[in-house]
């Protein structure tokens, strides 16, 4: 706890406080994310699940070839060695991340199972030292497990947690560094540090980690990671801990992260701005060569007058229609050849058909 007992001393610089500003802004956008990629979710955690599943499984080294990886992560290949069945653990681990992360307790057996889920049930434990204790005047030794170090250092997590005197990613990372160098497990102590680091910021709705792996941002940013846990290190024992810089780089790497989300909504709502584009061009083909603003808006109830309209000044530029008169009593004809109105049109799928049913933004 050398870490999270001294979080009163840190300081919050400006170029810190303009990046954690960024980061809660996309975070109140977790919603618009949400509802703006909600056809394309299963198939985003899906990719999420297994890119966390393969980049912790080189963190872990795990003796796996790589088409063997591709089977047992993509297909749920039945596990023929040890080093494969930890790799599709891991998956069904991550699966139930995503799946419940949000409830995870803060108990010493709720991580501990996390473990054995993955290492199975002889493959993780807390740790126990050698302690001294009196026994009257005299003084003895007696072995104790590390789950009560384990069990102190939540409680104080989520003491400090609730008392929103201090910004969360700062808690999260000091508790990764204290877990780090207090060496709770018996086996795979720096992973399971990291696997909470990252159930801590799951928990704490960063939802960002549903669409951008995070085992993939640390693994390729995993020396930048590596000296500022080091860095973290020094003065540890004493409880002078240099936690900043590991927390600045936990920030920069949600930003990256939210950033990569942003660009995904951007083009999601673009191309479905073209697609019903796209559609409006595939009604005016089914209309014939005289057709009306309103045969149009029939034919799509649910789009705005606006995409219609923006549909026929797109086809108007391409002089492929023109108007004959103006208003709501305008009619429009086509000017070019069906052939050429449907050359873009031929590579439709279902799913762009299926779009002009879609309520309209």
């Amino acid at each position: 706890m050398k870490c999270l007992n001294n979080l009163d001393r840190i300081s919050y610089p400006q170029e810190l406080v303009i990046d954690l500003t960024k980061l809660y802004r996309f975070k109140g956008k977790d919603f618009y994310y949400e509802d703006i990629l909600k056809n394309e979710m299963s198939q985003i955690v899906k990719t999420t699940i297994e890119k966390d599943t393969f980049y912790a499984a080189k963190l872990l080294d795990l003796k796996v070839t790589e088409s063997r990886t591709k089977l047992l992560i993509r297909k749920d290949s039945k596990p023929k060695t040890k080093d494969e069945t930890i790799l599709s653990n891991l998956k069904n681990v991550f699966k139930l991340v995503q799946e419940k992360g949000e409830d995870i307790e803060l108990t010493t057996n709720e991580f501990l199972q996390l473990g054995k889920k993955i290492f199975g049930e002889n493959g993780i434990d807390y740790a126990t030292e050698i302690v001294d204790y009196k026994v009257n005047l005299l003084t003895d030794k007696k072995k104790v497990s590390k789950r009560e170090k384990m069990s102190e250092e939540l409680k104080l997590y989520e003491k400090l947690l609730y008392s929103q005197t201090i910004e969360p990613t700062q808690i999260i990372t000091n508790i990764y560094v204290d877990l780090l160098h207090l060496n709770v497990f018996t086996n795979y102590n720096e992973f399971m540090s990291l696997l909470i680091f990252y159930c801590l910021l799951y928990r704490e709705r960063f939802n960002v980690f549903k669409y951008i792996s995070f085992f993939q941002l640390y693994y390729e940013d995993k020396d930048k990671f590596k000296t500022a846990t080091i860095s973290a290190g020094y003065d540890w024992e004493e409880g002078f801990s240099q936690t900043a810089p590991l927390n600045r780089l936990t920030i920069k790497t949600m930003l990256n992260a939210y950033q990569q989300v942003e660009g995904k909504a951007e083009d999601f709502k673009f191309d479905k701005r073209i697609r019903k584009v796209d559609n409006v061009e595939a009604t005016i083909l089914r209309l014939g060569e005289v057709f009306t603003r309103e045969q149009i808006k029939n034919a799509h109830p649910t789009l705005s007058d606006s995409t219609i309209n923006r549909a026929l000044e797109k086809l108007k530029k391409e002089n492929k229609v023109r108007s004959t008169g103006t208003g709501r009593a305008a009619t429009w004809v086509r000017l070019v050849p069906e052939e050429m109105m449907s050359a873009k049109m031929k590579q439709m799928t279902l799913f762009d058909i299926l779009m002009d049913t879609d309520e309209d933004e």
